[in-house]
């Protein structure tokens, strides 16, 4: 894939800083090629007082020849894609701006020739034809030289630009991870959790021990997990089902979680607290109580998606909604897949996430 942030505009800084470099290297091989076809045929170096008007026109065209080279090419870009197709890339290059530098240099001369000595193409062609051959072969090994280096530059910008998109990207998706996590160790969940062991400490010594159990598991899992970019489903399944042990023994009987979800789902990948996040969103923005009880349903659909749905009671704070875990996610999931995550807000509350498999995640 090629970087979508490769081609700068015209007039930035760094666009003006490749037209100051491609305007040196064109003015020098201007007048190394003008010094050496004079040196041949004249057997002496050209001075710039008798032949200044020479140097301007080579200076001139070949200043000219560089851009159109450099314009060439960048259209050549967006056709022709180095990653793939590089020899095609080079091929086309390499004879696209022989071709037309070699024409345009044949008009320019052309033009020139009848405005200084009024002789005939034929009969200039005749007097310098050993140096138009030796102009057309420096063309030919300069234009070759030139999409070497070209083809060798693009391709290392390209590999720049993906690492730094990589690292990015890699930083990103450790800040959302962070997010999730604070959720996680905050003060408020670990008061609850504490309170939550006192009580069971005096009347069930049992109960208490395996909340205390189940609870290091749960942290076990996000501080190992806290810079992992994915987790396969059955990782984040047997935390969610500790994490809903700690859940009941607060509700009790009145929090149900179910989980249906095929063997062979279970290998696939998602980003980790993804499931756990849409959980305690469900118990977070509804009352639980006897009389207002909550499922939570986890299942697939075609082996393709996941879906997570609650069904709604009254709500804890109507009219006000924490959309920042659902956010968390959504990002998190556009670093692997293009599918979008769907939300449906009806009688029952169902979001629905893509599986991700590894060798389809985005590059």
């Amino acid at each position: 894939m090629r970087p979508s942030n490769y081609y700068s505009p015209i007039f930035s800084s760094e666009a003006m800083r490749k037209y100051s470099v491609l305007l040196s290297v064109s003015a020098v091989l201007g007048l190394v090629f003008h010094t050496y076809l004079f040196y041949s045929e004249n057997n002496r170096f050209p001075t710039l007082q008798s032949e200044w008007l020479l140097y301007m026109i080579s200076l001139t065209a070949a200043i000219l020849a560089g851009f159109m080279a450099y314009f060439i090419d960048n259209k050549l870009d967006q056709w022709i894609d180095w990653k793939r197709l590089f020899f095609s890339r080079f091929l086309a290059g390499f004879f696209l701006n022989t071709i037309v530098i070699s024409v345009f240099l044949t008009v320019i001369g052309s033009f020139f020739v009848q405005l200084l000595t009024h002789e005939s193409i034929s009969q200039f062609y005749l007097r310098w034809h050993e140096e138009i051959w030796k102009l057309a072969i420096l063309t030919i090994i300069t234009f070759f030289i030139y999409e070497v280096f070209y083809g060798v530059f693009y391709s290392y910008r390209s590999y720049a630009i993906r690492q730094v998109d990589h690292l990015r990207s890699d930083r990103w998706q450790l800040e959302l991870q962070f997010e999730s996590l604070k959720s996680q160790i905050s003060p408020h969940y670990l008061f609850n959790c504490l309170n939550t062991i006192s009580s069971l400490v005096y009347k069930d010594s049992r109960k208490a021990e395996e909340f205390i159990r189940r609870m290091a598991d749960t942290f076990r899992y996000v501080l190992t997990n806290q810079k992992q970019k994915l987790v396969t489903l059955r990782e984040e399944i047997e935390f969610v089902k500790a994490y809903y042990y700690l859940l009941q023994v607060r509700y009790e009987d009145h929090l149900k979680l179910e989980i249906n979800l095929p063997k062979n789902i279970l290998d696939s990948f998602i980003p980790p607290l993804a499931l756990q996040l849409l959980v305690e969103n469900a118990v977070k923005h509804n009352q639980i109580s006897k009389e207002h009880p909550l499922l939570v349903y986890i299942s697939a659909v075609d082996n393709t998606h996941l879906t997570v749905t609650s069904t709604k009671t009254e709500a804890v704070n109507p009219g006000f909604s924490f959309k920042v875990g659902l956010n968390n996610i959504k990002k998190r999931y556009q670093l692997f897949t293009d599918e979008k995550i769907l939300i449906k807000d009806e009688d029952k509350f169902s979001i629905q996430l893509p599986v991700i498999k590894v060798n389809e995640e985005k590059v």
